[in-house]
């Protein structure tokens, strides 16, 4: 039950991430697409997720794709570490308190259908 309460929280948290980066929500759920999602979005290029796979390297990409979601959040080095170790955690916290900022400066929100659902509008 412990683990289906915490993959819950991981699914809706990086449901509204993916959405604050200017993402379509139902992205972050789909197996590594997700991931090529974020290489995408943070270095403009999907296709070096792949360099995940690299020995060694891997963990080293692994913790610097976190911790520069995190900055891109507006939160601390300690805070994306805290992204790659405790996930289910960290972006719940990322998902429902911050928002996204670009380099430029803006912040690009992603209405989906289940904002219409609710008549949400976080536009704000």
């Amino acid at each position: 039950m412990f683990e289906f309460i915490f993959t819950l929280a991981e699914i809706v948290g990086n449901w509204q991430t993916f959405k604050k980066m200017g993402r379509e929500g139902w992205e972050s759920i789909v197996p590594f697409y997700n991931i090529y999602v974020l290489f995408e979005t943070l270095y403009g290029n999907g296709w070096l997720f792949l360099t995940l796979l690299i020995p060694f390297y891997g963990i080293y990409v692994y913790f610097k794709l976190w911790i520069d979601v995190a900055a891109g959040f507006n939160k601390s080095t300690g805070f994306g570490v805290g992204l790659a170790l405790l996930q289910p955690i960290f972006i719940c916290l990322v998902g429902f308190s911050s928002e996204y900022v670009w380099k430029d400066g803006s912040t690009p929100y992603q209405e989906d259908f289940i904002d219409n659902i609710f008549g949400k509008n976080n536009n704000q």
